[in-house]
């Protein structure tokens, strides 16, 4: 085996958790015909009923012009209910069907997070998602 330079580094090692992870629950998803974006944007619509667009990509960090076809696929799908809020702002629910797949979706994270409590071992919840975070708010900076 080649030696690995950056088998020490916190910031490699932290992207390739992060990577596995990512792929992971892409594969989880990809089951219930959605992409992990796709997923994010149902359950934050779901835990916000009548949010608009543009709050939901603000929550999420996605810009504005990948929100509209995002929204549009739901939508095309018939899992999510668009409601005038104003002359040019819609409110966005989940329907009957969305909530389906929402149900499934939060199936899905909860096998995901359970494989991740059980990589920390002895390891406390509470500590590693402290570090989680400040990491997250410092690399934001």
């Amino acid at each position: 085996m080649k030696a690995d330079p950056f088998k020490n580094n916190l910031g490699y090692n932290l992207r390739r958790a992060s990577t596995a992870g990512m792929s992971r629950l892409a594969g989880q998803f990809a089951a219930l015909d959605l992409r992990p974006t796709e997923a994010s944007v149902l359950l934050v619509i779901e835990a916000n009923p009548g949010i608009r667009q543009s709050e939901v990509g603000r929550m999420l960090d996605i810009r504005s012009a990948n929100m509209a076809p995002l929204i549009g696929r739901l939508d095309d799908r018939g899992l999510i209910e668009r409601e005038p809020v104003d002359g040019r702002s819609h409110g966005l629910s989940v329907n009957a069907s969305g909530a389906e797949t929402v149900a499934a979706i939060k199936t899905e994270i909860e096998s995901h997070e359970a494989l991740i409590r059980n990589a920390l071992g002895d390891l406390p919840e509470e500590i590693f998602m402290a570090v989680m975070k400040r990491i997250w708010k410092q690399l934001e900076e």
